[in-house]
């Protein structure tokens, strides 16, 4: 885990010199395929856009700035940007199966196992009927362990906003996963 102090270190000598890009890279790629990955549902995509982010993230780190947002936020930004415009330009596939074999089973029960993974789809699918907003804000907040501070920065939006979003998805996933069928406050579908 990178501490503030040497993260900016490395964003410091990633700005003079690209190789020190790579330690970047090894710490932020396995949390940043995560997010993407729970936004397009698709191995090789979430690939492609996981090299996307971080080419472009390379490109242009000479123009990030601490006091404007953390390192963090600005990469989940990026990704989030790519996630965004790939949706604009295309209907990516959106189910691949081998998301259940990248999630590690504690157990060896099998009863257990068909709980979980029949849990698992369920939060799954609920997720994925909210609007793309409070999905975004779910996954940075609760996968990711982002902070509201960020996640504003992340989403371009204010505090209020994101705990709107929060509220308003945790509220609608609870009336879908109990059986209502809640209307999307936000106006979003």
């Amino acid at each position: 885990m990178l501490n503030e102090d040497k993260e900016q270190e490395i964003v410091s000598r990633a700005q003079q010199t690209p190789e020190s890009f790579a330690l970047l890279y090894d710490h932020y790629f396995p949390k940043i395929y995560n997010f993407i990955y729970h936004k397009v549902h698709n191995t090789q995509l979430a690939e492609d856009l996981v090299s996307e982010t971080f080419y472009k993230a390379l490109a242009n780190i000479e123009k990030f700035r601490w006091r404007e947002r953390s390192f963090a936020c600005w990469l989940y930004t990026i990704a989030r940007n790519q996630v965004v415009d790939t949706f604009r330009k295309t209907k990516p596939v959106l189910l691949d199966e081998s998301w259940a074999e990248s999630i590690a089973s504690p157990g060896n029960d099998p009863e257990e196992k068909v709980i979980r993974d029949t849990v698992k789809d369920e939060l799954l699918l609920t997720i994925r009927t909210l609007s793309r907003d409070q999905q975004d804000a779910l996954l940075l907040r609760f996968q990711e362990g982002l902070k509201i501070k960020e996640i504003a920065q992340v989403m371009n939006k204010n505090e209020g906003a994101v705990k709107a979003l929060l509220f308003r998805g945790l509220k609608n996933m609870r009336k879908k996963m109990e059986g209502e069928n809640p209307h999307n406050e936000d106006g979003e579908g």
